[in-house]
């Protein structure tokens, strides 16, 4: 039985901007703290059941490495033009650093070696029977021990020094296991999700802070001495370099192959992730391994493609029979393009690598070239550096391999075919900008709308006064937030955007178009001109979870993100279904979606959670992006709101500040339907909703029906159809939501009788879960 040496070393590491910041780690060889390479991250190892530990970047050991990450596919797709078949059971999987692979049956036995001048400890989170912790306990200075275990259940896990929590995790004593049974190489757990690959994502946070006083010797005290983490990464890197655009290209390479996942497009169903359409053939995703070793809340937001996520904290989520639990998470598997980890969190979620579902067809059939889209926290303040520097946080890409398949021989190309960068504050400081760039494909809109900058001072409800930017369009006037973009399933939108001052893009967050059309700087341009952005949202098909967009969106600034979306520059959007012949609407009712429930069309409801930091709103439209501290890392809210009200009765005009206090709901009784509430997490940190009785008792009477713009669904038929909860006699009712940084929920009212009720809605902050304010909603039921 072979034993792993890890050694606990400390050293100091450079980061996205060039600081170099003092860490700690988990190495395979023992190093002093001068070393100019130190080793804080274990090299990738497996550990086989037959008692071998092989150092490995890639797993199943043997099988053929696609080539700089990215599976060639079988051949294309005879059902699906422009689509591929994927290789079933075929290619390897990269891995970063930090990572083992232990197969099921398999013994982890580590020799732990403490080099430090304190005590040390390693522990694997959840990886003992019944889900205890694993690990070695303090190990004194100058000494080893040994950790001995047998391997868990498949699934994903941590391992962290938890001493002076959270401290020495945040200074780099943290890595994931992953336990795969050799027999299912290529599914999660025997029986569950298959996959073409998979991959692995470690969310870290970085305090230099922290770090200077732990180099000289110091014990951090984090009561005392609070974080403020101003790096934050995805595989121990971040910006230009987790993005792979540096000037060292072998460096990209590997990026490409651990962090950045590539695919070529295929139809993929849910219901059923092992469908086999030929032999050797399969039709799924990627397997994503979401990980949180970092101390705040993250949001990892997909563009392109929403993500279906099986697993949380190694519950497996069932196909029916869903449930809300007493902390607000709903466990059932479900359609996500914003998910959730808190601290020490993980979960697993399959990327479809699908046609963007809303992107119009002349575009997607004259398509030849990889398209590229972001995958970011929207936890915003993380997307900064050193208190500035955008996109120079955590942040990476996945691509859409382009038509035809490239040769295995071919490199991915690069978010900027013609530019690498030699820094951080280069590329920050260097995105793609145009002018007035011309709509390719342009077509006559069903729906059109022009967004035009604006900013102004505002006086907010608490009686506070604050310089705001935001889009007007469609006749509601200069308001807060931007107009409300309302359509149907396939209709053709257009809007055209025009900046006025500097430059600025418009993000139709959870609508999934082309790149051009998906308004992020590094993957398109910014305008500072006019441009007309086309789309088309997709329509639902009877049965089918992976068609139909109809929910609740919304859209924002993405240049400089953090502080243009701050600033005011979001707004709302509503996507109705196509009339369903089956299924006939009443008069003064409306369906949410194709297939699911009815509701009240005129007590139709948003609420959007939203606070502001004054001093941000004094800073400059390019604050940061030339390696300034601009603070950004450091959000401190000091003014709380609910945005929104009744959607139908938006008010019109000027200096308007849209805000909601009391609304009024429906009793289904007598015909009358439920009323809709649209909830719109437009805050950068996470919020807790509570829903009471007049007695301030808990009233389980919200009805989750959709999440990010999608229903949710039962799906436990492989090949029938899928079918929403409610439909199903299956409610997710609760009086309990939970919901990250750009999370959206829409859920129906039930109150049982006539009386008055109250949301509650806490905004929580992204490390410490303190409530900073709660913010009310008086609901009359009649």
């Amino acid at each position: 039985m072979a034993v792993l040496d890890v050694h606990i070393n400390d050293g100091f590491v450079p980061m996205v901007d060039g600081s170099l910041v003092y860490h700690r780690g988990f190495g395979d060889r023992r190093t002093a703290v001068n070393d100019p390479a130190p080793a804080l991250a274990m090299t990738q190892r497996v550990i086989t059941a037959n008692g071998r530990v092989v150092v490995s970047r890639t797993y199943p050991l043997g099988a053929p490495v696609p080539p700089h990450g990215r599976p060639s596919p079988l051949r294309p797709d005879p059902a699906f033009p422009r689509h591929f078949l994927a290789r079933q059971g075929y290619w390897a999987s990269f891995f970063p650093p930090r990572t083992l692979i232990a197969e099921t049956g398999s013994t982890i036995e580590i020799m732990l070696h403490n080099n430090l001048a304190q005590p040390h400890e390693m522990r694997f989170h959840r990886a003992g029977r019944g889900g205890a912790d694993v690990g070695s306990g303090p190990v004194a200075p100058a000494t080893s021990k040994l950790l001995r275990f047998p391997a868990p259940l498949p699934g994903t896990y941590l391992y962290t020094d938890p001493g002076n929590q959270p401290v020495e995790r945040t200074l780099g004593l943290y890595g994931a296991l992953v336990v795969i049974d050799p027999r299912n190489a290529w599914r999660l757990a025997p029986g569950a999700a298959e996959f073409e690959r998979q991959w692995l994502w470690l969310c870290h946070d970085v305090d230099s802070n922290w770090a200077r006083i732990a180099s000289r010797g110091q014990t951090v005290n984090p009561i005392t001495t609070p974080a403020v983490p101003n790096y934050f990464t995805i595989n121990g890197f971040s910006g230009f370099q987790s993005l792979a655009v540096t000037t060292d290209l072998a460096f990209n390479d590997r990026r490409h192959e651990d962090t950045l996942p590539s695919g070529h497009p295929r139809e993929t169903d849910v219901r059923d992730f092992s469908a086999s359409p030929a032999a050797g053939a399969i039709r799924t995703g990627h397997l994503m391994r979401m990980l949180n070793a970092g101390i705040v809340d993250h949001q990892l937001h997909y563009h392109g493609n929403h993500v279906w996520t099986v697993r949380s904290n190694g519950l497996d989520f069932p196909r029916s029979h869903g449930r809300v639990t007493p902390k607000g998470d709903v466990v059932l598997q479900q359609w996500e393009d914003t998910v959730q980890l808190q601290p020490l969190d993980h979960k697993e979620s399959i990327l479809p690598v699908r046609r963007p579902p809303d992107t119009v067809d002349q575009v997607w059939n004259a398509r030849d070239k990889d398209w590229t889209y972001p995958m970011h926290c929207h936890a915003e303040p993380s997307q900064t550096a050193r208190g500035g520097l955008y996109p120079g946080g955590l942040v990476a890409d996945w691509v859409l391999a382009g038509q035809p398949a490239p040769s295995e021989g071919t490199p991915p190309t690069a978010a900027d075919p013609h530019h690498t960068f030699r820094s951080q504050v280069d590329f920050s400081s260097d995105q793609p900008h145009e002018g007035s760039p011309e709509t390719q494909f342009p077509l006559k809109p069903d729906v059109f709308l022009e967004m035009d900058f604006f900013n102004r001072k505002f006086d907010f409800p608490d009686g506070s006064e604050h310089e705001m930017w935001s889009f007007e369009g469609n006749k509601f006037g200069r308001q807060i937030p931007g107009t409300t973009v309302r359509m149907q399933e396939g209709n053709l939108f257009q809007a055209t955007l025009k900046p006025n001052k500097r430059v600025h893009t418009i993000h139709w967050h959870g609508i999934e178009p082309d790149p051009r059309n998906d308004g992020v700087g590094h993957t398109s341009f910014e305008v500072s001109g006019h441009y007309t952005y086309q789309w088309r949202p997709d329509v639902a098909e009877r049965g089918n979870p992976h068609r139909g967009a109809a929910g609740t969106y919304f859209y924002h600034c993405h240049v400089n993100t953090p502080l243009h979306v701050q600033m005011g520059m979001f707004g709302p959007i509503v996507i109705d279904p196509r009339p369903n012949p089956a299924l006939p609407v009443p008069a003064g009712a409306r369906r949410h979606s194709f297939e699911g429930p009815l509701y009240d069309a005129a007590t139709e409801t948003l609420i959007a959670p939203y606070s502001l930091d004054p001093r941000w709103h004094e800073l400059n439209h390019a604050a940061g992006l030339n390696g300034e501290d601009a603070g950004l890392n450091r959000f401190e809210p000091r003014h709380f709101f609910l945005i929104g009200g009744n959607i139908p009765n938006r008010p019109r005009g000027d200096d308007v500040v849209w805000a909601i206090s009391q609304m009024r709901a429906n009793v289904v009784r007598n015909g009358r339907y439920p009323t809709l509430i649209r909830h719109l997490n437009v805050d950068y940190f996470p919020t807790l909703t509570t829903i009471t009785d007049a007695a301030g008792r808990p009233a389980r009477i919200a009805e989750l029906i959709a999440h990010d713009g999608r229903p949710f669904w039962n799906t436990p038929d492989p090949t029938g159809p899928a079918v929403q909860p409610s439909m199903a006699g299956q409610p997710l009712l609760t009086n309990i939501i939970k919901s990250g940084a750009a999370e959206k929920f829409d859920y129906l009212l039930r109150p049982p009788a006539p009386g008055k009720y109250t949301i509650s809605i806490s905004f929580l902050h992204w490390l410490t879960s303190e409530v900073l304010a709660t913010r009310t909603v008086t609901v009359t039921a009649a």
